[in-house]
């Protein structure tokens, strides 16, 4: 039995991007919670046991974890959710934190029973860094504290509110391309690509830091307010005489209906 001051363990079933991003993240916050690993992917538990081995056990199968850990994170294959969660034994005790982004609670409060706790939770690759917004539904102050450690906790209202919110993370790859075109016209340019990149990617950190502190309603104003006929009024205008901020946008309707809205 555990003792009241000890941490309890969070166990990860499905070690794949997003499993082995948490796993390294837990396992390099300063508050030190045991973790249970299984996978169907033996590479990425290796890997992960032999970099912490103070922190990381690898569970001999499933239901060990659901045997030992108090939080459970369901980072299952979506094609191989409901298979493996129908033939695990849950225990009232449990805290279970969904990651499946097609399944509603009400489909994993059926497949695995009442359970202490059950939420749904957003992660993305940078929680390995402690970096990042973490989406979690309902609120729930227990998870909020869970999952502090890792990045910044945003609570969403509603499961429509978790879809809308999921669907901006598909822009990443697109924010990525942007950045690496930038990178390649500046060296077209003349600039080699180390400080073309350098310089590019502490440029956007910067403007992503100062959009952050700005008051809620304003963000389009600090677009307005830069000088008339300047550098940056003249590439806005370029962009949007062009139409270019509309597929954007537009490129996050498929994905939410992807995700079922």
């Amino acid at each position: 039995m555990k003792q009241i001051n000890e941490l309890p363990t969070i166990g990860i079933l499905g070690v794949g991007v997003i499993g082995s991003a948490l796993a390294r993240g837990f396992a390099t916050c300063q508050i030190a919670y045991p973790l249970l690993l299984s996978s169907l992917d033996q590479t990425n538990m290796v890997e992960l046991a032999a970099s912490y081995p103070k922190r990381i056990r690898l569970a001999s199968d499933n239901q060990q974890v659901l045997d030992e850990a108090d939080w459970l994170i369901l980072a299952l294959p979506p094609a191989k959710g409901e298979e493996i969660l129908l033939n695990l034994s849950f225990s009232p005790r449990h805290k279970v934190i969904n990651l499946l982004a097609d399944k509603s609670l009400e489909q994993i409060a059926a497949w695995i029973g009442s359970t202490a706790l059950l939420a749904h939770m957003v992660p993305l690759p940078f929680v390995a860094r402690h970096l990042g917004p973490i989406v979690i539904y309902p609120h729930l102050e227990e998870l909020a504290r869970l999952m502090a450690p890792l990045g910044q906790v945003v609570a969403a209202q509603t499961p429509h509110e978790v879809h809308v919110l999921q669907a901006i993370t598909a822009l990443m790859a697109p924010f990525d391309t942007l950045l690496a075109e930038i990178v390649c016209w500046a060296g077209a340019n003349g600039v080699e690509e180390m400080p073309a990149k350098a310089y590019t990617v502490a440029f956007f950190g910067a403007i992503c830091q100062q959009v952050a502190e700005v008051p809620s309603g304003r963000l389009r104003e600090l677009a307005d307010e830069m000088t008339p006929g300047g550098l940056n009024a003249m590439a806005k205008d370029h962009i949007n005489q062009h139409n270019a901020f509309k597929p954007w946008v537009a490129a996050l309707d498929p994905v939410m209906e992807r995700l079922g809205n």
